[in-house]
C-alpha cells in the first residue's frame, strides 16, 4: 500500500511512471527493531517480508540518513513495546537510557513517562539522524563510535515533552545534538478543547510540531537555539491557514528557554523566574490516591457498602474477578501488610473475605467534592501509606498540577480530607502537598530554614500554618492565573513571597480564611475572627435557598439527570427542584477550567457513566450500584458547596488586590532566599529514606 501511494504521488508529480521515476525503497519493517538482530527464517510464502525486513535493517545499521518525518503512535503505558530502542542489545546500551533522567535530580518517579511510542520513535530518529548519544569505543563487544551527523527531525507528536519533568534528560540530548530547534504549539486551547479546533479531531492531547536542526557546520558543546511559537486559537482551518504562511525566519517566533534541562518553551518572563518554586517551600510532597478501580468511590457511603457486599456474594470466579477489577498490584487473592494510618487491616486476600465492608471514610475526591472511600487497602493500588500514616484532624493538603498549566480559576485548591490523585482537576495527576509530616500536627512540611528565615525577615514568629496560609491567600483564586497566564504554560507554580510584614499579613489572614472555606469549616476554624468550626454560611440574606416548592424530589421519584441555572433569576434548577439566589458567579466557578458544579453534580445525576477513553478497560459493574433516587445528603452538600464557593466568589477581589500590592514591591527571591539556605531540605536521618519530592507528569 505505501508503495502504491509513492508510485502515485511521483506520478502526480509528473514525472510518470517508468525511466522518469526513481525505484522507492520501501520497506515492510519494524523502526524499532533490533537493527543488529540475526535475520530469522521466514516461510517461503512470507520470504519477501524477511527479505524486506532483511534490507530495511541494513540501512537502520549502516546507512545515514539526513532527514526523518512523522507523526509517531501515541499510546501512554507502553513498556515493553519500544523493541531495540527501549531494551537495547547484547554489547549494545539501550538508546533510551541516554534520555533517563540521572538520580541525583529526583526524578525517578516521572521517568515512566517516557515509556510512550511517541517518545521512542523520537528516540530512534535522534539516534538514527544525529548519532548514538553514547561515547561507546568500537571493538568486539560491539558498541558504536560516537558521531555527530548533520540532519534533520520533524514530528508532530503530543507535547508533553516540552515541559515535563521526566523528559528533562531528552530535552537536554536534543538541545545538545543540534543546532536550532523550532515549537510549533498546535493545542494553544489546551487539553481536550473543542473537536473544531484540533488539528488531528480524534486526538484530545496538546499537540505541537517540532523540527529539529543539526548544521554541517554545528560547534561541538553548543547547545540548540530554541524558537517557539504558537498557532491561533480557533477552528482547525485558521491553524492550517497559518502553518501554510509560517516560515522559519519571519518574526512570529519567541526566543526559547537556553538552559539544558529547561523547557522548549519561551523565555520565562524576570518576575516570575525571580520568584521561588512551590514545591521548594516544603520538605515533602506525592500524588494523591490513585485507586485504579472506581467502585471503591462513591458520593454516599451506603452505595459502597451494597458494592462490597456483591462482590463478597459472588461464586462464578470469572464474575468476581470482573467484578473485583484487577491489575498487576492488586488481585482477588492478593493480601497486603501495610496499613492505611489508623484504618483497619485485613489479613485475608478479599477473595476469602466474608467479613463487611471496612467502614467507608470521607475522602478528598475532586476540588469541593468530598465523596466517600472504602479505606482498605487490598482495594487501592497505589494508596499511598505515607499519606494516610500523616492523617489527622489539623492535617491539610495543597493539591496542584506540575505537569502542566492550571487552567482558568484557582492554581491551587486545598483539602482537610486525603485527597484522591486527580483531586485539583479531575485529571492529570498532580500534587498533594501536606501541612504536617504527622498525624499528630507536631513536624511542620514547611522547610524549617525558611521558617526561620521568614521569622527573622519579618521580626515575629512565622509557623508552618502561617506559610501554607499565605501560599492560600496568594494563590488560590482566578486572579493569580489569569496574572500569570503566559508563564504558567511550563509546569510548576511559584510564590511571589514579600518582604513586608504587614503586606505578608494580610496574606496569612485571607489564607486562614480560603482553608477554612475550602475545608468546609473543618480546619483553621478560629470562631474570634468568625470562622466556626462547622460548615461556613454566607451573611443572612443572601446565601441559597430552598424555597415551598424548590425541594429537589427524593423518593419515590428517580434520579435527576439535569442541572441548569438560570442567570436572569439567580435559580439553579436540579431535575425538578431549585435553590435560590445563586449568583452566576457561583454558579460558573470554575477550577482548571471545569465548572464545580457541573462536574459535582456529574457524580450524583442518574447517568454517571465516563467516557472509556483508548484502550482502557470498561470499569466494574459495580459502578452501577448507585441510590435510585436524590438523596437528602446530596442536598445537604449542595448547599454547602453553594456557601463555600459564595464566600470565595466575595474574596476574590481582597486577594486580586493583594496580589498586586504584593508584585509591586520588594520579594525574597529565589536566589536570596538559595543564599540564605531557607530552601535547604532538613538532613535526612542515618538509616531513613528520603521522601520523594519529583514531579509527575501530563499523562500520569
Amino acid at each position: 500500500m505505501a508503495e502504491m501511494r509513492a508510485l502515485m504521488g511521483a506520478a502526480a508529480t509528473g514525472n510518470g511512471v517508468g525511466g522518469n521515476l526513481p525505484q522507492p525503497r520501501l520497506y515492510v519493517t519494524d523502526t524499532l527493531g533490533d537493527p543488529y538482530a540475526a535475520q530469522t527464517q521466514f516461510s517461503t510464502m512470507l520470504a519477501p517480508i524477511g527479505n524486506s525486513r532483511r534490507e530495511a535493517n541494513a540501512i537502520k545499521r549502516d546507512e545515514p540518513i539526513t532527514v526523518v518525518i512523522g507523526n509517531p503512535p501515541y499510546k501512554v503505558d507502553a513498556a515493553g513495546q519500544g523493541g531495540w530502542v527501549e531494551k537495547g542489545s547484547p554489547g549494545r546500551p539501550s538508546p533510551m537510557d541516554l534520555w533517563a533522567p540521572l538520580p541525583a535530580w529526583g526524578l525517578g518517579a516521572h521517568a515512566k513517562h517516557l515509556k510512550n511510542l511517541y517518545v521512542f520513535f523520537w528516540r530512534w530518529a535522534a539516534w538514527k539522524v544525529f548519532g548514538s548519544g553514547h561515547a561507546e569505543a568500537t571493538g568486539e563487544s560491539g558498541g558504536e563510535a560516537e558521531v555527530h551527523r548533520p540532519g534533520i527531525v520533524c514530528y508532530i507528536t503530543a507535547a508533553g515533552f516540552l515541559n515535563g519533568p521526566g523528559f528533562q534528560q531528552m530535552r537536554a540530548d536534543l538541545r545538545a545534538s543540534c543546532s536550532d530547534i523550532w515549537v510549533i504549539d498546535a493545542s494553544p486551547e489546551g487539553f481536550q478543547p473543542a473537536v473544531n479546533t484540533r488539528i488531528f479531531q480524534g486526538v484530545m492531547q496538546e499537540v505541537c510540531i517540532v523540527l529539529a536542526l543539526r548544521r554541517p557546520n554545528a560547534t561541538p558543546g553548543e547547545a540548540a537555539r530554541i524558537r517557539y511559537r504558537a498557532l491561533p486559537e480557533g477552528h482547525r482551518e485558521d491553524k492550517f491557514r497559518a502553518l501554510a504562511d509560517l516560515s522559519l525566519s519571519d518574526n512570529g517566533w519567541q526566543e526559547g528557554e537556553a538552559s539544558l534541562r529547561g523547557p522548549f518553551l519561551p523565555l520565562r518572563g524576570v518576575g516570575w523566574g525571580a520568584y521561588p518554586g512551590l514545591m521548594d517551600l516544603f520538605d515533602w510532597s506525592t500524588p494523591g490516591v490513585k485507586t485504579h478501580r472506581t467502585w471503591v468511590i462513591a458520593p454516599d457511603a451506603a452505595s459502597l457498602g451494597q458494592r462490597w457486599d456483591q462482590l463478597r456474594s459472588a461464586r462464578d470466579p470469572k464474575v468476581k474477578d470482573d467484578l473485583f477489577h484487577p491489575d498487576r498490584d492488586r488481585t482477588l487473592d492478593r493480601t497486603v501488610k501495610v496499613p492505611l494510618g489508623n484504618q483497619p487491616l485485613r489479613a485475608v486476600s478479599v477473595g476469602t473475605d466474608k467479613g463487611p465492608v471496612v467502614p467507608p471514610v470521607r475522602y478528598g475526591f475532586r476540588s469541593f467534592d468530598r465523596q466517600w472511600i472504602i479505606p482498605d487497602h487490598r482495594l487501592l493500588s497505589q494508596a499511598r501509606p505515607d499519606l494516610w500514616g500523616m492523617d489527622g484532624k489539623a492535617q491539610v493538603y495543597l493539591t496542584a498540577l506540575d505537569g502542566n498549566e492550571p487552567g482558568d480559576g484557582p492554581a491551587l485548591t486545598i483539602s482537610g480530607l486525603i485527597p484522591d490523585n486527580d483531586h485539583f482537576r479531575g485529571s492529570f495527576g498532580g500534587r498533594s502537598i501536606p501541612l504536617w509530616r504527622d498525624s499528630a500536627a507536631s513536624v511542620p512540611n514547611v522547610k524549617a530554614a525558611l521558617l526561620a528565615h521568614l521569622s527573622t525577615t519579618h521580626g515575629k514568629p512565622v509557623t508552618a500554618p502561617d506559610v501554607m496560609a499565605y501560599v492560600a491567600g496568594l494563590l488560590a483564586h482566578p486572579a493569580f492565573t489569569a496574572r500569570f497566564k503566559e508563564d504558567l504554560i511550563r509546569p510548576g507554580l511559584r510564590v511571589p513571597i514579600t518582604a513586608d510584614p504587614a503586606l505578608f499579613d494580610r496574606a496569612v489572614t485571607l489564607g486562614r480564611e480560603v482553608i477554612w472555606l475550602h475545608t468546609y469549616g473543618e480546619r483553621f476554624a478560629d470562631p474570634s475572627a468568625g470562622r466556626s468550626a462547622a460548615p461556613p454560611r454566607m451573611p443572612k440574606g443572601q446565601g441559597p435557598t430552598i424555597p415551598a416548592g424548590g425541594t429537589i424530589p427524593g423518593a419515590p421519584h428517580p434520579l435527576p439527570d439535569t442541572m441548569h441555572h438560570d442567570p436572569a433569576t439567580g435559580r439553579l434548577h436540579i431535575g425538578g427542584g431549585f435553590i435560590e439566589n445563586v449568583p452566576t458567579a457561583v454558579a460558573e466557578y470554575q477550577v482548571s477550567g471545569r465548572p464545580v458544579l457541573r462536574q459535582w453534580f456529574s457524580y450524583r445525576r442518574a447517568d454517571r457513566t465516563r467516557p472509556v477513553i483508548g484502550d482502557r478497560r470498561p470499569p466494574s459493574a459495580l459502578d452501577k450500584i448507585q441510590p435510585d433516587h436524590w438523596l437528602p445528603e446530596y442536598t445537604e452538600d449542595l448547599l454547602n458547596l453553594l456557601h463555600v464557593l459564595g464566600r470565595l466568589v466575595a474574596l476574590q477581589p481582597a486577594q486580586a488586590t493583594l496580589l498586586t500590592e504584593i508584585c509591586a514591591v520588594p520579594l525574597l527571591t529565589e536566589a536570596a532566599l538559595t543564599e540564605a539556605g531557607a530552601l535547604a531540605s532538613a538532613p535526612v536521618a542515618k538509616g531513613k529514606k528520603a521522601k520523594p519530592s519529583g514531579l509527575p507528569s501530563l499523562f500520569d
